[in-house]
């Protein structure tokens, strides 16, 4: 009986498959750099919006509100911030309003929007824990301001050294992991989608 051969695939075919893979990763990690400066942008679009209205406003109160007996304006920054810390964290929460079809203005402006693995929007929960990195600055400037709300001597300068300033520090280092995730992975996603399970795509 006759062996039947298998066909063998000639060295051009294999260079040139090799050669079609090569530029269809490039392509796709082209594709991922585009979409890693559309989502810079749009983040930095999203923090102006929120952070400099916060600044307009909580800088003047220090000037402008009692400190005492009961310090308001640390009261009155302690309610902005925290504001603000939750229109971080809930602003990728699919809503309608005008020209934003569930998107943020940066986002909006970038032409890219937040979904689920699937490809559907994303829960408010979804948002909260995708956001809680990003959001963390404010809500640890929020404990800031509550605990000179009544000052007691010593107390409140030791619990701004010992609390106040190591969790700043670890806001500040977690939302560098985010920077660095989303540099190094391979699908480059930052730990908030991992955790929350989201995706950032073109619209």
């Amino acid at each position: 009986m006759a062996e039947v051969k298998k066909p063998l695939i000639s060295p051009e075919a294999s260079a040139q498959a090799q050669a079609q893979i090569k530029q269809k990763l490039a392509e796709v990690e082209t594709f991922l750099e585009k979409l890693i400066i559309k989502r810079f942008i749009g983040t930095f679009i999203d923090m102006v919006l929120i952070t400099v209205p916060v600044m307009v406003i909580t800088l003047p109160a220090l000037f402008l509100l009692p400190q005492k007996p009961i310090n308001l304006a640390a009261l009155f920054n302690c309610i902005v911030f925290l504001v603000a810390a939750v229109g971080i964290l809930i602003k990728d929460t699919p809503f309608q309003f005008a020209i934003f079809d569930g998107q943020t203005p940066g986002k909006k402006a970038m032409n890219i929007r937040v979904t689920d693995l699937a490809g559907k929007p994303i829960t408010m929960m979804m948002s909260i824990r995708r956001n809680i990195i990003p959001a963390t600055p404010l809500i640890v400037s929020a404990l800031s301001s509550l605990i000179y709300v009544v000052r007691i001597p010593l107390i409140t300068e030791f619990a701004s050294l010992v609390v106040i300033l190591p969790l700043f520090l670890a806001s500040f280092l977690a939302n560098l992991y985010e920077l660095f995730k989303i540099q190094t992975s391979p699908t480059k996603c930052r730990w908030g989608d991992e955790f929350a399970g989201t995706m950032v795509k073109f619209d």
